[in-house]
């Protein structure tokens, strides 16, 4: 059978799958048992599907964390939204849990204060010994973490970046809104810097 042959042969099996077909039960699950009836398929686990809804990512660095309603995810972090407002996992090789509230997020080696006045938001306090201060508004994000400072204007609505040159932080779906999930956008931006 030569190539193109192949291809087609190929296309035809794969062509319920490609038109999102459900396969139809697999013969077994026709078959009578004893007793008549039909015996059942087996069902499907069960899985939750996470949507991620934002991201934060450095440049030039390429560092990045995404976040959903009830998780954040990265290379350096991994929280879990266990309710009653406190998240369970590990950010920066801090593990444990956080309990988050309106007004602060605190955890082991992790404790920061977070401060809302209409379209600016303030967030401060220590991650790992180290101080850390992140200030949003609409036009810019100014970040301290440790010796690290960010001085960024809003350059495009999915960008912040130091002019003319220099670092930036791009941010993707609810992270480039006016008010990005709350802790969630917090972890994601503590994990990038």
């Amino acid at each position: 059978m030569d190539r193109i042959s192949s291809l087609l042969v190929a296309l035809v099996v794969a062509m319920p799958v490609l038109a999102g077909e459900e396969p139809g039960p697999p013969p077994a699950a026709t078959k009578p048992v004893e007793g008549g009836k039909p015996a059942e398929a087996a069902s499907a686990p069960t899985q939750a599907v996470e949507m991620m809804v934002g991201e934060v990512i450095t440049l030039p660095y390429n560092r990045s964390s995404a976040y959903g309603p009830g998780r954040v995810r990265g290379p350096a972090v991994n929280l879990t939204d266990a309710g009653n407002g406190e998240w369970k996992g590990n950010i920066k090789d801090l593990n444990g849990v956080f309990k988050v509230t309106e007004t602060r997020i605190s955890g082991a080696n992790l404790n920061m204060v977070m401060d809302r006045d209409g379209e600016e938001w303030t967030c401060q306090g220590t991650v790992d010994g180290k101080r850390v201060r992140i200030v949003l508004s609409p036009d810019g994000l100014v970040a301290r973490y440790d010796n690290r400072l960010y001085d960024l204007k809003r350059v495009a609505p999915d960008l912040w970046a130091t002019v003319p040159s220099g670092p930036a932080i791009r941010v993707k779906g609810d992270a480039a809104g006016r008010s990005p999930y709350y802790p969630q956008f917090i972890f994601a931006l503590l994990t990038v810097l």
